[in-house]
């Protein structure tokens, strides 16, 4: 797959413009051992930069020459040192991956050297040749060309900061899901949310080998997201499904040999597109390229989002911590991630905890960037065994210290635009035996969660639930509660583990008492949670809400995982 390095205008066209330009004559013949643009640099530029710094693309100037180069040298320079350019974000200590855009230190010094030295030209004989770029479709014309419905956006919105208010939209239930029509046909804050969907017109099912997504304005386009069978992206597999993204700074997606994804005839797919308008109305005619693999299907792909809706960052916050879990509970193989927040987000880290008692980052983003939307492609798949509980740790700032904030005296919850927060790890995967993953329920991630946590303190919860104007059900949950230490509940809804934690727990003999701040739409509240644990690993416990409101969450019995009752 060829690698895709896209400019970050705002970023990059605001730093290289206040570069200081290197003074003094440039050398049109290099002293030997001299660092020269043509023999050195050129090289690095070509092979990193120029897919993006060439007309046409996103970024704000071309670098194809060394006239087009020169002016910038001190830019780039400070651009390749601090490492804010090529845009890659995954901390190499935690791994590689086949799309590496990282530049290698030696070429990082190669550029600096040459600009300390004056940014000379070289001998001319000493350039290679510019490199070649596919325009159009850059796997190939595809097989089936979908194409979306024409998006009209506005010059402008309005430019509130409000945001939907997160879960505590009407446009969202408390899974996240979207009720009652568009959760986006329109404007929403600064930014254009378009209703688009599409039934997929094939007379039978077949197998994908690669899927691409082509917008045709992408100067105001961000993202388009594609779900398949449903607004909450949930199929008979039951798994959350993301068919493929679009985002500045993604790839075509292409499967490893043997491996897909099936679509079906009548297949309803919903996008996800978001776009910013730039001052005057533009229109985008966005299409999806289809590649059909032949012969059977080896292992299909099937695409986990792993992260929480039910969070809430304080204003004001400027490292607030939201965590989530993931539970394996069969052996897969994982082939690419998708760490996903907004403008408030710094840093994601998912982290394995392997049945064996293994404990390893999968991947860490550090400096996490919503202007780049990047897949990580491991070098090889990983796997993770049945299990195995993905922990995601995400951490957000909503101080007046991140230049990014619409606004750090609003608190920030789950939402759909910009100004809202999400945290989710996206990821792809193949099962180890057979060639389809077996449909996973609340009851096979819960047996696998309780496997998976430290015995003794582990208790299998039957958690009655009941929300206005819908019938009351028993949510199959695990709840966590050590002996020292925060606990936590992990609740499933929607398909998603929910994970809430037990703050400021204490024990009295076999009595427990704790905290909660259950954050569900218009059912969230403050919670102390007190019950006592019998000889016999039986659990009860109340909830009480100190300040009043109402409550979904009802008395509750369980057991001690492993206990024989």
């Amino acid at each position: 797959m060829r690698t895709s390095r896209l400019g970050r205008p705002a970023t990059i066209g605001a730093a290289l413009a206040l570069a200081t330009l290197v003074s003094g004559a440039s050398s049109t013949a290099a002293a030997q051992g001299e660092v020269t643009f043509t023999k050195d640099v050129a090289p690095i530029i070509f092979e990193n930069c120029v897919s993006c710094h060439r007309p046409g693309q996103t970024a704000p100037m071309p670098l194809r020459t060394f006239a087009e180069v020169r002016p910038w040298a001190r830019g780039i320079k400070d651009s390749v040192v601090s490492r804010e350019m090529p845009p890659w974000f995954a901390d190499a200590r935690h791994g590689f991956f086949k799309n590496e855009m990282r530049l290698m230190q030696d070429e990082i010094d190669t550029i600096a050297r040459w600009v300390d030295a004056g940014a000379p030209q070289g001998a001319p004989g000493d350039l290679p040749e510019l490199p070649t770029f596919t325009e159009g479709w850059q796997l190939g014309e595809p097989d089936l060309i979908v194409t979306l419905d024409t998006v009209t956006v506005p010059a402008e919105c309005d430019g509130s900061t409000e945001g939907s208010g997160g879960l505590r939209s009407s446009r969202l239930n408390p899974a996240g899901q979207a009720e009652g029509g568009s959760s986006g046909g329109g404007c929403v804050g600064t930014d254009y949310y378009p209703d688009l969907t599409h039934t997929l017109d094939i007379p039978e099912k077949r197998w994908i080998r690669a899927i691409e997504v082509k917008p045709s304005n992408r100067s105001v386009t961000h993202h388009s997201v594609i779900f398949t069978s449903g607004g909450a992206g949930r199929t008979r597999t039951g798994f959350f499904d993301v068919l493929a993204v679009w985002s500045v700074g993604t790839n075509p997606h292409e499967f490893p040999e043997g491996a897909g994804r099936w679509v079906y005839p009548e297949q309803t797919w919903n996008i996800n597109a978001h776009y910013h308008p730039n001052g005057t109305v533009q229109t985008d005619n966005t299409e999806i390229g289809l590649y059909w693999g032949e012969g059977e299907l080896q292992k299909e792909v099937v695409a986990v989002l792993a992260g929480t809706v039910g969070f809430e960052i304080p204003a004001n916050a400027s490292n607030h911590e939201v965590r989530s879990s993931y539970i394996i509970d069969q052996d897969i193989n994982v082939i690419s991630y998708f760490p996903h927040m907004h403008v408030r987000g710094k840093d994601m880290d998912l982290i394995a905890n392997y049945p064996n008692g293994e404990r390893r980052s999968l991947i860490n983003v550090p400096k996490y960037d919503f202007d780049w939307q990047l897949f990580y492609y491991p070098q090889q798949p990983v796997a993770l065994p049945a299990g195995t509980r993905l922990d995601i740790v995400a951490h957000y700032d909503n101080s007046s210290a991140n230049p990014n904030n619409p606004d750090p005296n609003r608190v920030v919850g789950f939402g759909l635009e910009t100004v809202d927060e999400m945290m989710f790890n996206v990821f792809e995967f193949t099962v180890e035996e057979g060639v389809s993953p077996t449909p996973a329920t609340d009851e096979t991630r819960r047996d696998a969660l309780l496997a998976s946590l430290p015995t003794g303190s582990a208790f299998s919860v039957a958690l009655p639930f009941a929300m206005p104007l819908r019938p009351p059900s028993t949510l199959p949950t695990v709840l966590h509660l050590p002996k020292s230490g925060e606990g936590t509940w992990y609740i499933p809804m929607g398909g998603e583990l929910m994970v809430f934690p037990a703050e400021n727990l204490t024990w009295d003999g076999n009595t427990y008492t704790f905290d909660m701040k259950l954050r569900l739409g218009p059912m969230s509240n403050d919670f102390v949670v007190s019950g006592e644990v019998g000889a016999d690993g039986a659990i009860q416990g109340s909830f009480d809400a100190p300040n009043g409101g109402l409550t979904p969450l009802q008395a509750f019995e369980g057991s001690l995982a492993g206990a024989e009752n």
